[in-house]
């Protein structure tokens, strides 16, 4: 065997072994790549899990907030209602206390449209 013969096989045994090595190296970077890949899917799927939780509690939140207050405006609109039904009460408790000084100190010459509604105020209607 000659010296070029020898440097043949040598050369065709580096190149075998230079694409096994270069096969290994692909199929390393694959995996690696594979593995980055499949990491950065299970932190975005964990981050949208994160995120759909995140949004359900602020949902439940502000469907609470928006019954409390519902509530707290049907409650602000009774206390209304009885607030005016009260000063309802003590308007016309007022206003029977004025006939009723009125009516208590003689007689009183009122004409005029002044005495006329005094008048329909102390007499019912009739009709």
């Amino acid at each position: 065997m000659s010296y070029a013969d020898v440097a043949l096989k040598k050369a065709k045994g580096d190149d075998q072994v230079q694409r096994v090595v270069a096969q290994n190296n692909d199929e390393a970077l694959l995996k690696n790549t594979q593995v980055h890949c499949q990491k950065m899917k299970i932190e975005a799927e964990k981050s949208a899990n994160v995120m759909v939780k995140e949004s359900e509690a602020k949902l439940k939140v502000s469907e609470s907030q928006a019954g409390s207050m519902i509530a707290r405006a049907e409650a602000e609109a009774e206390g209304a209602e009885a607030l005016a039904e009260k000063r309802r009460y003590e308007l016309e408790w007022a206003r029977l206390d004025v006939m009723k000084k009125i009516a208590q100190n003689g007689r009183k010459f009122i004409t005029g449209d002044a005495g006329e509604a005094i008048l329909n105020d102390l007499v019912p209607d009739r009709s």
